[in-house]
């Protein structure tokens, strides 16, 4: 094989190669360009949350349903946030909830008693005097 066959041979093989890499060059740029356009549209709706200046209500869902679900978790676990270690035992130093679910109904139970004493007098909470 002479010199002009082998370098055309070497070329021939680069163009083969590169045209599969820059078809994949192409898609990451699509796939890109749709997270980019996901990202941007996710980041418009929280700003535009922010700007309706939209807020949770800590002390919505204080009623009898509610303080029904705590008091049979605290049956059932006690305290239900406490963290025990692997052979069950509560413990100080970390490990997992009793129960996760019952922990967050504690939380809201422990946010709903706060609420409950909350001074409303220019209506800008909404307050359930009756809870407990």
């Amino acid at each position: 094989a002479s010199f002009n066959e082998v370098l055309c041979q070497q070329k021939a093989t680069r163009t083969t190669n590169t045209a599969p890499k820059s078809s994949k060059t192409k898609q990451n740029i699509a796939t890109m360009g749709r997270s980019y356009l996901i990202i941007t549209w996710a980041l418009c709706c929280v700003q535009h949350i922010l700007a309706l200046g939209i807020q949770q209500d800590p002390c919505a869902g204080c009623d009898e349903t509610l303080s029904l679900a705590y008091q049979a978790c605290a049956k059932t676990y006690g305290n239900p946030c406490a963290e025990t270690n692997e052979a069950g035992i509560v413990s100080k130093g970390a490990g997992t909830k009793k129960d996760v679910s019952c922990c967050l109904k504690k939380e809201k139970h422990d946010r709903c008693l706060q609420c409950k004493t909350m001074d409303c007098q220019y209506a800008t909470c909404n307050v359930n005097k009756k809870y407990y």
